[in-house]
């Protein structure tokens, strides 16, 4: 799959608006400052193809792994987070890869922390994982995460209006779902969304391949709320972004419709890896 994406990326090379994260930032090797540390050690080893290839294929894999149709995983394939991250040329899908690969792909995985960071919830050898990752770069960076959670303070003409996380105003809605999104990867990303100290509609990617996980109805319509920031955005001005939240509630919302209902029936829950 990398090597038939990749392939596919050469009909798209990155110039003008696309590609232009991977241009002008990561291709070139600047790295932003509240990234981690370790992050242009591998962005230095990637190519355009190989970006696009990676990510591609990692959610591809995902998906796979989660579907419940075809017509789901085509839904997953033509949401907004996927395509936006493609086409600025974001390292969004080297983090989901590093999702795929827990827990011995957790540093890939805290390349984009703002969502993946609570996907280490799920099991006790991603946790153990995520410590070990913490303790080895703490010795070797020093308490580099400071920096990342000051993240808009580096952002010197203020607040992206596509910026749409709510922080600590969303800390109801964290302790509402967490408990019964223990154990279920997707389920924690969801919830950890809305207490995310920065969050892009794109951000959303790692998370993206869980609308494989419902009936194609449902998932079309997850692809197609997926769209609404930057319809709304261009009539409601800035705030229109914040319909991006409409996602990851109906998400949330199905998966544990889903997830509780199968129990109620005695039936088996999905496993995800």
């Amino acid at each position: 799959m990398t090597a038939s994406f990749s392939l596919l990326a050469l009909l798209l090379p990155p110039g003008g608006y696309v590609g232009f994260d991977w241009t002008h930032f990561f291709g070139i090797g600047v790295i932003a400052p509240f990234q981690p540390p370790w992050t242009k050690a591998f962005t230095d080893l990637l190519t355009w193809p190989l970006l696009v290839g990676l990510g591609l294929a990692a959610f591809s894999l995902a998906a796979l792994q989660r579907s419940v149709h075809p017509a789901s995983i085509a839904a997953a394939f033509l949401c907004l987070p996927l395509l936006w991250t493609i086409f600025l040329g974001q390292i969004e899908g080297i983090a989901l890869l590093g999702l795929v690969g827990l827990p011995w792909l957790a540093p890939l995985a805290l390349l984009k922390p703002q969502i993946t960071f609570f996907a280490f919830g799920a099991r006790r050898n991603y946790i153990l994982a995520f410590l070990v990752v913490m303790v080895v770069s703490f010795l070797v960076f020093g308490p580099w995460w400071n920096t990342m959670l000051n993240v808009e303070s580096f952002y010197t003409e203020g607040r992206y209006p596509q910026n749409i996380a709510l922080g600590w105003l969303g800390l109801p809605v964290f302790l509402a779902t967490v408990w019964f999104s223990r154990g279920d990867m997707d389920m924690l990303m969801l919830s950890g969304a809305f207490i995310t100290p920065h969050l892009i509609p794109y951000n959303l990617l790692p998370l993206a391949p869980s609308i494989a996980r419902l009936r194609p109805r449902y998932a079309w319509i997850a692809m197609l709320v997926s769209w609404l920031p930057i319809v709304c955005a261009n009539f409601l001005g800035p705030w229109g972004w914040y319909t991006g939240w409409i996602l990851p509630v109906w998400l949330w919302i199905n998966l544990a419709r889903n997830r509780y209902t199968k129990r109620e029936k005695n039936e088996p829950l999905t496993t995800l890896p």
